[in-house]
C-alpha cells in the first residue's frame, strides 16, 4: 500500500481494464491497457481501439497476441488529472503476481505525493484479475456509495481480497503453454484427450490448478460445485461470472447458481482482451465473497 497523509474530502476510486466488469455499472475510472494482435497495439478500455468481439475474431484466425503493462508515465497523466481536481485517489489494481502495473502506480503515487501533498494517493494491490478484480472494484463502488471513508474503504478492500474466490476454467490449453501455464507435453495429451484444468487466483494472487476434468461439461460442474461449497451466504449476495466468448455456457452456469440461490444477484460480463490474450476464448470464470479456511 501506498500511503500519503491529508484531509479527507472527496476521492475517486481509479482501476485498470484487467478488471473485467460492465464499467457503465459503477462510477469508477478504468484506465486501458494496451493489447498487441500480430504485433499491432490496441488499447481496451473506455474509449479504447479495440473491442472484445473485434479481439476474439482476430484471436479466432491465428493472431499472435501479447500485452504490457501500464507504465508509469501514464498513472502521472491520469493521477495529476484526479489531483487536479482536488480529490484523493484510491487504485485498486491488478495483481503484482501476474504483472509490474502495480509496482508502475506506486511510483507514480510516490512521485506525485511529493508535489501535491495535501492529497492522498492509496495504491492497493487486489492480488487479483479479470472478473475478481472486477468483484473487488464493484464491491468497493457501493461501500463508497453507501458514504465510506477513503482510509475505511482502503481497509475494508484490503480484508475483503482476502474473502474472494475465483475459480475458472479453459478451453484452449495452447494458450496457456504460450503463457508458460502448462508444458508442451501437458498441452498435447490434455488436448488430446479433452482435459480442462480447472484454475484458481490464490492468495497470494498467482493462477493455480487445483484440479482437471475431462470435458468441458464435467469443467462447468466443478465451477458449480466450488460456488455450493464455498460461497458466503448473505442478503446482498452478488456472483460475476465472465466469459471469453463462450455466452451460452456463462448463462448455463448462471441458471445453475440461480437453482441453488435464486436470491443472488449474477453479472456476467465478458472476458476483455487483456486477460484473454493469455486465456483463450472459452475461458468461463466465477468470483464470489466465499468462506476460506
Amino acid at each position: 500500500m501506498c500511503v500519503k497523509g491529508g484531509d479527507e474530502i472527496s476521492y475517486q476510486i481509479i482501476t485498470d481494464a484487467t478488471a473485467d466488469m460492465d464499467w457503465k455499472l459503477w462510477d469508477v475510472y478504468v484506465i486501458p491497457m494496451e493489447v498487441r494482435l500480430n504485433q499491432i497495439p490496441y488499447l481496451y478500455g473506455p474509449d479504447g481501439t479495440i473491442s472484445v468481439h473485434d479481439f476474439y475474431e482476430l484471436q479466432k484466425t491465428g493472431a499472435d497476441t501479447s500485452t504490457s503493462q501500464i507504465p508509469p508515465a501514464v498513472f502521472n497523466s491520469v493521477f495529476e488529472k484526479i489531483l487536479l481536481q482536488g480529490k484523493d485517489i484510491l487504485y485498486l489494481g491488478f495483481s503484482s503476481s501476474m504483472s509490474g502495473t502495480f509496482q508502475s502506480a506506486c511510483l507514480s503515487a510516490k512521485e506525485l505525493s511529493a508535489q501535491y501533498t495535501e492529497r492522498r494517493i492509496i495504491c492497493i494491490d487486489t492480488l487479483a484479475a479479470s472478473v475478481m478484480e472486477g468483484f473487488l472494484v464493484y464491491e468497493a463502488y457501493r461501500k463508497k456509495a453507501e458514504g465510506m471513508t477513503l482510509e475505511n474503504l482502503a481497509n475494508w478492500v484490503t480484508e475483503k481480497r482476502k474473502q474472494t474466490c475465483c475459480w475458472f476454467i479453459v478451453d484452449d490449453l495452447s494458450t496457456l503453454k504460450r503463457g508458460g501455464r502448462i508444458s508442451t507435453a501437458n498441452a498435447i495429451v490434455g488436448t488430446a484427450l479433452q482435459i480442462k484444468p480447472i484454475l484458481e487466483i490464490n492468495e497470494n494472487g498467482n493462477l493455480q490448478m487445483i484440479d482437471k476434468k475431462r470435458g468441458r461439461k464435467q469443467s462447468i460442474n466443478a465451477l458449480i460445485s466450488c460456488f455450493r461449497l464455498k460461497r458466503k451466504k448473505s442478503s446482498d449476495e452478488i456472483v460475476i461470472i465472465g466469459h471469453g466468448n463462450c455466452l451460452k455456457d456463462a448463462e448455463t452456469l448462471r441458471n445453475a447458481i440461480y437453482e441453488l440461490s435464486p436470491e443472488t444477484k449474477i453479472i456476467i460480463t465478458p472476458v476483455g482482451p487483456v486477460i484473454g490474450a493469455h486465456t483463450g476464448a472459452g475461458m468461463l470464470t466465477i468470483a464470489f465473497n466465499c468462506l476460506k479456511s
